[in-house]
């Protein structure tokens, strides 16, 4: 047998052996990971890895019918929720002087798959700017967030929470 046979048959079974390679599978409601913070300044990156088992994570610019509608809470789909240190436990960070819980709130763009394997996996980066903290309060000196992500089919996934973060 020459090289080139030897070559040919290589190749042929490594072929063969990623034919059977079953694809990835995952649950069909998402399910995140907190990956990391990176401050720039005031503004602040969070990242979080993703997956979900059907692939209908994100919603288009003109995707507003109910229960996507703008007076619905499905109208974002990343919820980011802002806690602050007090007497050593995190509560939720409050706007000054209204009192509103602070949330950083995302339209995810959809990001549906092609083909047969609709199962997602990968990383979702979003910016908390102008400010990742809360400038009017005396509290914001060590925070924290925690992180939920909801699909199409309102599936809610885990919830995430970041390390604390110190200004």
């Amino acid at each position: 047998m020459n090289k080139y046979s030897k070559i040919v048959l290589f190749l042929l079974g490594l072929t063969g052996f990623m034919a059977c390679l079953k694809p990835e599978e995952y649950p069909i409601e998402p399910a995140i990971e907190f990956l990391r913070f990176e401050r720039y300044g005031d503004t602040g990156v969070v990242l979080i890895n993703f997956t979900d088992g059907d692939g209908d994570i994100g919603l288009t610019e003109t995707q507003d019918d109910p229960p996507y509608d703008t007076s619905s809470i499905y109208y974002h789909n990343l919820f980011i929720d802002y806690y602050e240190k007090v007497n050593g436990v995190f509560v939720q960070g409050q706007s000054i002087p209204a009192g509103d819980p602070i949330a950083f709130n995302f339209r995810v763009q959809n990001i549906t798959p092609q083909g047969q394997n609709k199962a997602l996996k990968g990383e979702i980066r979003v910016t908390l700017s102008p400010s990742f903290y809360n400038p009017f309060s005396s509290n914001s000196d060590t925070i924290m967030y925690k992180i939920r992500l909801c699909d199409r089919a309102l599936h809610m996934s885990n919830e995430v929470e970041s390390p604390e973060i110190i200004r």
